[in-house]
């Protein structure tokens, strides 16, 4: 250490002497390396080296530096013209009040008259709560547990008091208010460990007003400014919103299967088979090892015979009819008993009339239409599809009428059109000859083309004995 020091002073002695020579002989002063040159010309690598530290830099400007005018970039050239635009991105808050900054000065507003957050006086409301809870006076209960979160946000203790005071709720049948508490709990914290439990609360609040609206039915807008376990507005609204919660918030949950049965189930019986079929249809993709898989299958064909409305509408449940009819044959053929199969089966020949209905129907159209063409298309289509229905059996009768007649009806305007010029491109792709179709000889140990009209040569590459292809 003494040889460093040394070594230390005597190259600061011999440098303070070189200053001091070069001053008297008229010559610049040595420089470190790296340190810049204040009195080089602005604008330069050194001078910038030497300035950059004393630099404010002004947004949409540049660099300033004292004492020298002008605007500089960040490697200490001057910059001659200004920027077009600033572009600055404000937090413009979220809410009602579009203020970002309004709940931090209202909380320290709080703090200055002494209501801000307090960890003891949080802990003492706390201890109160549940010894009030103990008492079973839950009302009061849960006044302070609310007191006792809101005085310590974002802690343990808030998780806390937040689940007890919807459970005080729950206790004191006050349920428009647990609910509330229960979705204030699971919004903020998704990961709670009191999820279970809350799931477990919202289904049994779900229940109890679907089971109320059953008994008792209510307009949409009737209010209920006397029953405090009913919310002031549609009851069996609220209940499916907390099934639907429930769903949302535990997907995986033991309940979140019987909250999807229990829509469904309360859609039917109010005859909103669409949204019934919703629900079914989404408990089978959903949740395949659910103990309601047979029930959904069955309702849900029902939801699908309920929705059809005739051969002049929509087809489609019908035929999604058909496919839950055979998945309830092979899915589920050891829970069906006799009874069960012949009505299944009596629906699956229910299935297939309508259908073949729909079909007849829309060749009648056409027949009625003159459009035989199309007509003839339907028709077969209901002899190939539905053999052993009595619409086969006229179908064929009809296709047989009027096998002779053109496929569309003669337009009185017609001869008037053939009169007109005949579009370009429609005459050419008309002269073009169509390919034939040539039936094939018996075998005899040459090939025989399937397609000819004329010879053609064979291509290079092509082998001698290649068959002529002639269009």
């Amino acid at each position: 250490m003494p040889c460093i020091r040394t070594l230390l002073s005597a190259y600061m002695t011999a440098a303070l002497l070189l200053a001091s020579g070069c001053a008297a002989l008229n010559m610049p002063a040595p420089r470190f390396p790296g340190t810049g040159d204040p009195k080089a010309p602005v604008g330069t690598a050194d001078w910038w080296k030497a300035n950059k530290k004393k630099a404010v830099f002004e947004p949409g400007k540049g660099h300033t530096v004292a004492g020298v005018d002008g605007y500089f970039d960040d490697q200490g050239r001057p910059i001659n013209s200004r920027v077009q635009k600033v572009v600055t991105k404000k937090d413009d808050g979220a809410g009602l009040l579009g203020d970002a900054g309004f709940k931090e000065r209202v909380a320290g507003l709080k703090e200055q008259v002494g209501l801000g957050p307090d960890q003891t006086e949080a802990q003492k409301s706390f201890t109160e709560a549940e010894e009030l809870f103990r008492r079973e006076e839950y009302a009061d209960a849960a006044k302070l547990y609310k007191k006792a979160w809101k005085g310590w946000p974002d802690s343990q203790l808030e998780q806390d008091a937040m689940f007890k005071q919807a459970e005080a709720h729950f206790f004191a049948t006050q349920y428009p208010k647990a609910t509330n508490a229960y979705e204030a709990l699971i919004r903020k914290y998704p990961n709670s460990p009191y999820l279970d439990n809350t799931i477990t609360r919202q289904f049994a609040i779900a229940r109890y007003w679907e089971q109320y609206n059953n008994y008792n039915p209510n307009w949409l807008t009737t209010p209920n400014f006397i029953d405090r376990t009913r919310p002031l507005f549609d009851t069996i609204g609220r209940s499916m919103k907390n099934y639907e919660n429930i769903r949302l918030n535990d997907p995986t949950g033991p309940l979140a299967d019987d909250a999807i049965m229990a829509m469904g189930n309360s859609y039917f019986l109010r005859g909103r088979y669409g949204d019934a079929d919703l629900q079914y249809e989404l408990l089978r993709k959903e949740y395949p090892r659910s103990d309601h898989q047979y029930d959904s299958h069955i309702l849900g064909l029902q939801c699908k015979l309920r929705k059809y409305q005739g051969p002049s509408y929509d087809g489609t449940p019908l035929e999604e009819a058909q496919v839950l009819v055979k998945q309830l044959k092979v899915q589920f053929s050891g829970q069906l008993d006799a009874d069960q199969r012949e009505r299944l089966a009596e629906v699956d020949g229910m299935l297939k009339k309508e259908l073949a209905t729909r079909d007849f129907q829309m060749a009648k159209h056409f027949d009625d239409l003159e459009e035989y063409g199309s007509a003839r298309i339907y028709y077969a289509q209901v002899m190939k599809t539905y053999p052993n229905t009595p619409l086969s059996e006229e179908s064929k009768v009809r296709l047989a009428a009027i096998g002779g007649e053109p496929e569309r009806p003669t337009s009185m305007f017609e001869p008037v059109l053939k009169m007109l010029p005949e579009n370009e491109e429609r005459a050419a792709i008309a002269k073009v000859p169509m390919i034939e179709q040539v039936k094939p000889a018996s075998y005899d140990g040459a090939p025989t083309p399937m397609m000819a009209t004329q010879p053609q040569t064979p291509q290079q590459g092509d082998g001698a004995n290649a068959p002529a292809i002639r269009r």
